[in-house]
C-alpha cells in the first residue's frame, strides 16, 4: 500500500481534487466529460494514424534505412528533411512523440526530430489563409525565420544532448 501511494502520489492528489471539484460544482462535471468526449472523438483518428505510422515504422523500415535518410551522419539533407515533414505536420505533439522515439531508437538523429518538432509550427496548410489576412510578405518573412530557427535550434538541441550524454559516459 505503501508504494502505490509513494508511486501514485500525484495520480491520487488529481483524482481527491476532482472528487472535490465534482461535489462543488456537479453542473460542471457534464460540461467537462463532455468538453473531453468530444476532445477524443476529435483526436481519436489523429492518434490511430500515428499509432498505425509508428508501429509500421518499427516493423517494416530497417533501422540502417532510417540512420540513412535522417540520422546522425545524414547532414543538411537529414536536417532539411526533417524540416520539411515539420511543415506538414498536423495535431497536436504530444501525439507523435512516440513516433520521435521510434525514430530515435532506429537512428534518427537528434538534431533532425528536434528540427522536424521546430518546424511543426509552420502550418503550410494554413498558408493561403495567413496571406489573405497578413499578407504575403509578412508570413513569407515570418515562415521563413521559423524555419531557418527550427534548424539551429536542431542543432543547438543536438548539441546539448550530446554533451549531457558524454558526461554520462
Amino acid at each position: 500500500m505503501k508504494t502505490i501511494l509513494e508511486d501514485y502520489i500525484i495520480e491520487l492528489v488529481i483524482c481527491a481534487v476532482a472528487i472535490i471539484l465534482m461535489i462543488l460544482n456537479p453542473h460542471k462535471v457534464v460540461l467537462g466529460l463532455t468538453y473531453a468526449v468530444n476532445m477524443y472523438v476529435s483526436l481519436f483518428l489523429v492518434i490511430l494514424s500515428v499509432a498505425f505510422i509508428s508501429g509500421f515504422i518499427s516493423e517494416t523500415v530497417p533501422p540502417n534505412t532510417i540512420a540513412k535518410i535522417i540520422g546522425k551522419k545524414s547532414g543538411w539533407k537529414g536536417v532539411l528533411i526533417g524540416a520539411v515533414f515539420g511543415t506538414f505536420m498536423v495535431g497536436p505533439s504530444y501525439v507523435f512523440y512516440t513516433l520521435f522515439r521510434n525514430l530515435i531508437d532506429k537512428g534518427a538523429g537528434i538534431n533532425v526530430i528536434a528540427t522536424t518538432i521546430g518546424a511543426w509550427a509552420i502550418k503550410v496548410q494554413w498558408i493561403p489563409f495567413a496571406i489573405s489576412i497578413l499578407g504575403w510578405k509578412f508570413v513569407v518573412i515570418f515562415n521563413s525565420l521559423i524555419f531557418i530557427y527550427a534548424i539551429i535550434s536542431g542543432y543547438v538541441v543536438d548539441f546539448f544532448v550530446k554533451r549531457k550524454e558524454s558526461r554520462k559516459d
